[in-house]
């Protein structure tokens, strides 16, 4: 009896020790929730803050260091630009940039850019634009599809516009869904004081319709969806967040949605709110 005993043991042991590799394996391939290392930059002008560049030298961060080098070079362009014509227009002028990180792995990193502009005319002028780069392969995320259940289209491409521009995405799924949401979220009475409902009123199924900015956004644990309103409306834009559930509803990629709940549990972005301050004893 006490052979036996021993053997079983024995055979226990090595039965638990053969079902450790496949434990740490299914770990492995989890998401991990490192955030990505990034190299903060001085600012382009006193106004003007440069992008941050990806700690390393992997050809997709490469890749993707390239094209902040770009987009830096155009904004300082951009700024320049703006100031000649406010002064040739005598009403001087004004280029200002910020930069958010409202996700920094793991998997995808998205960088958003935020402007003031006045360039002359009639008002100043206020802009979004979120960028998600594939740190697999340092292409942005192609949206239609990662997300091809939401039928998505992306704008063409524009003669004269620059070689980076980020172009919104759309289609009639995509508006249906942002209106229902922005108006489940509206606090009551507000939306038709600021006649937001007729903007977010059901739109015909046939037309692509409104233009969206579209970003992976680790605070909320989902993807980010911006309407592009034209400025007459702009007061009526805001954004909205795709669950989990959405996303597999829209056919996105399990590997998306473990990334962004990484991401979220984690931490990974900035800048965060600050802490309330402690009342005083």
């Amino acid at each position: 009896m006490k052979t036996i005993t021993s053997v079983a043991i024995a055979a226990l042991m090595l039965g638990l020790a053969a079902c450790k590799p496949a434990a740490d394996t299914k770990a492995a391939a989890a998401p991990a929730a490192a955030a990505v290392a990034l190299i903060e930059k001085p600012k382009l002008s006193e106004e003007v803050e440069a992008l941050p560049r990806l700690a390393g030298d992997s050809p997709a961060i490469v890749r993707i260091n390239a094209e902040l080098d770009r987009l830096d070079a155009a904004a300082s362009a951009d700024a320049a630009e703006c100031a000649r014509m406010g002064n040739e227009a005598g009403q001087g002028g004004g280029w200002s940039r910020w930069i958010t990180r409202p996700m920094i792995g793991p998997a995808y990193v998205t960088l958003r850019e935020h402007l003031d502009t006045y360039c002359g005319g009639a008002s100043p002028s206020t802009s979004q634009t979120a960028i998600t780069y594939d740190l697999s392969t340092g292409a942005r995320v192609n949206w239609p599809a990662l997300l091809p259940g939401l039928g998505l289209v992306q704008d063409a491409a524009e003669q004269g516009m620059p070689a980076d521009y980020v172009y919104n995405v759309r289609s009639a799924q995509l508006e249906a869904l942002y209106e229902r949401k922005m108006i489940a979220d509206e606090p009551p009475g507000d939306a038709e004081g600021r006649g937001c409902l007729e903007v977010w009123k059901p739109k015909p199924a046939d037309e692509l319709g409104q233009g969206f900015k579209i970003w992976a956004d680790a605070e909320h644990g989902g993807v980010a969806i911006d309407a592009d309103y034209a400025h007459v409306v702009q007061a009526c834009a805001g954004t909205v967040y795709l669950t989990a559930d959405e996303l597999r509803a829209a056919g996105a990629p399990q590997a998306l949605i473990d990334a962004l709940t990484a991401a979220k549990a984690a931490g990974n972005w900035a800048p965060k709110e600050e802490e309330a301050a402690e009342p005083a004893a």
